[in-house]
């Protein structure tokens, strides 16, 4: 079995604290965006207005889940290929 830089349950503790970060950062800026160019006159507007911001906030949300994802994984796994490639030579391992 090939050894790991970080275990599976530190990589996914790792991808949840970034994707929680990510999300709420990416629906405050939708929210604040959506808020500070539609005029809300009635409650149904400042309904419809929340609706649309959490709608819209929640799908970005999710693709910036999946980038932060994928890049994360393309760390760990360049960072693996270069702990096995540093094991083969004198230089020491960082």
């Amino acid at each position: 079995m090939k050894e790991t830089l970080m275990p599976s349950n530190q990589v996914a503790l790792v991808k949840l604290a970034v994707n929680v970060v990510a999300s709420a950062s990416v629906w405050k800026v939708v929210n604040d965006v959506i808020r500070n160019n539609v005029a809300i006159e009635t409650t149904a507007d400042a309904v419809k207005v929340w609706t649309g911001s959490l709608v819209i906030g929640s799908m970005v949300a999710d693709q910036a889940q999946k980038h932060v994802n994928y890049q994360l994984d393309r760390g760990i796994e360049w960072l693996e290929n270069r702990k096995d490639e540093q094991k083969g030579s004198d230089v020491p391992v960082n």
